[in-house]
């Protein structure tokens, strides 16, 4: 009788290393714990700007600072629930 299996793949099978010394060396010590964090902030910044647009309306830049702080706050209550 014939079998129907597929057998697997023998290329991808296995960790292996980088044979380049700076792909080790990144695979090695990368900060993977800190690099998994950017996928929240840009969540965050995309959720923001959906929201409350992406562009300011303030022209000089203590203005846009007190904007962004309003814009921020803003976008926390609304986090929270105070806001529709």
């Amino acid at each position: 009788m014939r079998t129907t299996a597929i057998p697997l793949n023998p290329r991808n099978q296995g960790r292996r290393w980088p044979r380049t010394p700076y792909r080790r060396l990144m695979k090695r010590c990368f900060p993977k714990r800190k690099y998994r964090q950017r996928a929240q902030a840009e969540s965050g910044f995309s959720r923001h700007k959906r929201r409350l647009g992406s562009a300011l309306s303030a022209k000089r830049e203590d203005r846009q600072y007190n904007e962004l702080r309003i814009r921020v706050l803003t976008h926390n209550l609304m986090l929270l629930g105070a806001c529709p």
